[in-house]
């Protein structure tokens, strides 16, 4: 390919990443600009939305031709899941700057800089989305990465939101220096006497194919490749930072931090483990028993919370474990169950981005000004003080625990399905066990919102300039319910798996 060829291959990226510039520098250098603030997010979204028909259209001809391309020396590659994952991040942006146009103006927070570093971050997940070499996968996770740390701190002045990003900063350079160890070992444990080693994941699924055993050296390696993207995706027993970070930072942060870092985690680690699938009797242990580990200790450590935003963090702790067990099922050595659980990763990570940035948008609807909403007392009543807000917060709780007809529901479902097409019907079990301990916590918010009185019964002051948030609350209950009832008409999700580049 020429160059011209690798930047059209990567336009989605470039076109939010010349939107964060945009935005950053025009807040910074046009007093015009900071005077309508609205230059900022009306920019911001129409980048976004412009990167988003950019990325549609490229799905359109993927699908179409099924075939996959690489680009700047093999390093990017873009098929269908690539793609996918492209539309879902730019929807959980597009979500996310919804939601920053209320939150920040009633926290007074509303600064150009945050757009921008949201667009990096999405970029990042973008990247981390298409990398086809380690070396650029490390280059993604950073840009992901430093753009949230900042974020974690916007609120200032707030000694939560401080010591969040402090923790986030510190564990996450942690989980970085493995990453990039994990790296320096793969090379040096895919070196032979005739050839050098690689970080290129094409090359390293041919070399496992025709090696079939690694050293000691490649297995250290992986191990290490995991747990720095385990860290990313927040699996148990590599989650302490969430629920402090999930507390402390902005409740606008919280969202899409829940959604933005698990997507791009998520298609990292589809990325690396299809590549080492030749290898899997190996590894394919490990990330079981990190999946019933991650679903089992997510839930049950949300039984136990008072506040929203811990139980919420402590959930999307256990929904990561869903989201492994469809990794399993993609790792098995039968092509019909590898598109499937592909297929249904895709969904699921639409689902739970559409219902988790929904369910804290109920939340931001609810702040008042310069004060967070923070427990489930304070949900006490609430169908009898804003019939909205309740019964919206009533489906995402529903969709989130897997409850028909939701989205949520067929996203469960499909990762069941095609566990059991993988013939691991334990994990299955397991799976669904973890999911009924979940309605629990999840029951608890709907019967203190819908069969408690309030404590006091006026109307609940709501967030100024709520027209962001409303908006994200209505497209957010739209979607879940109209691909829980009719999942086939994202049809195109559900396929996205049939051209990725490697095979188990």
């Amino acid at each position: 390919m020429n160059y011209a060829a690798n930047l059209m291959s990567i336009m989605p990226v470039l076109i939010v990443l010349a939107t964060g510039m945009i935005v950053l520098l025009g807040d910074a250098c046009s007093a015009q600009w900071r005077a309508r603030r609205w230059y900022t997010w009306g920019f911001s979204l129409f980048g976004v939305l412009m990167a988003l028909v950019q990325a549609g259209n490229q799905l359109q001809t993927q699908m179409a031709t099924t075939f996959s391309e690489t680009a700047f020396a093999g390093s990017i590659v873009t098929d269908s899941f690539t793609l996918t994952c492209y539309v879902i991040l730019l929807i959980t942006a597009l979500l996310a700057i919804l939601l920053a146009m209320t939150y920040l103006e009633n926290r007074n927070l509303n600064l150009g800089e945050y757009y921008a570093l949201v667009l990096f971050s999405t970029a990042g997940g973008m990247l981390m989305a298409c990398s086809n070499d380690l070396i650029v996968l490390f280059v993604s996770v950073e840009i992901l990465s430093v753009a949230l740390y900042v974020l974690s701190g916007f609120a200032r002045t707030e000694e939560k939101s401080e010591e969040a990003a402090l923790k986030y900063f510190l564990l996450g350079a942690f989980a970085s220096g493995f990453l990039l160890y994990g790296i320096a070992l793969v090379y040096g444990g895919s070196a032979t006497a005739n050839h050098a080693g690689t970080t290129n994941l094409a090359d390293l699924n041919l070399y496992l194919i025709n090696d079939g055993r690694p050293s000691v050296l490649l297995m250290c390696g992986i191990a290490l490749l995991f747990v720095g993207l385990a860290f990313k995706a927040a699996l148990v027993p590599f989650h302490m930072w969430t629920p402090d970070v999930y507390e402390g930072a902005p409740t606008s942060v919280t969202a899409y931090m829940a959604a933005g870092a698990k997507i791009g985690a998520f298609a990292a680690l589809m990325r690396v483990c299809s590549a080492l699938a030749p290898i899997g009797e190996y590894w394919l242990p490990a990330v079981q028993t990190l999946a019933v580990l991650t679903m089992f200790g997510g839930n049950i450590l949300a039984v136990v919370q008072d506040n929203v935003k811990r139980m919420l963090a402590y959930s999307s702790i256990a929904h990561a474990g869903y989201l492994l067990v469809a990794v399993s099922a993609a790792s098995v050595r039968n092509e019909q169950a590898h598109n499937a659980a592909m297929g249904a990763m895709a969904f699921y990570l639409m689902a739970y981005a559409v219902m988790t940035m929904g369910a804290f948008g109920v939340l931001i609807y609810l702040s008042r000004k310069g004060r967070d909403l923070q427990t489930i007392e304070d949900l006490r009543g609430l169908a009898r003080t804003d019939t909205f807000a309740a019964y919206a917060m009533l489906v995402f709780m529903l969709s989130l625990g897997g409850i028909p007809p939701t989205m949520g529901f067929m996203g469960k479902w499909f990762i069941f399905s095609a566990t059991l097409q993988a013939g691991q019907v334990w994990l299955a079990i397991v799976m669904a066990l973890a999911s009924i301990i979940s309605i629990y916590y999840y029951l608890k918010i709907v019967w203190m919102m819908c069969f408690q009185e309030p404590e006091r019964p006026e109307v609940v002051e709501h967030a100024v300039a709520s027209g962001g948030v409303r908006a994200t609350i209505v497209l957010s209950l739209a979607t879940m319910l109209v691909f829980g009832i009719l999942p086939g008409a994202l049809g195109i999700l559900l396929n996205a798996a049939e051209t990725t580049v490697f095979r188990p």
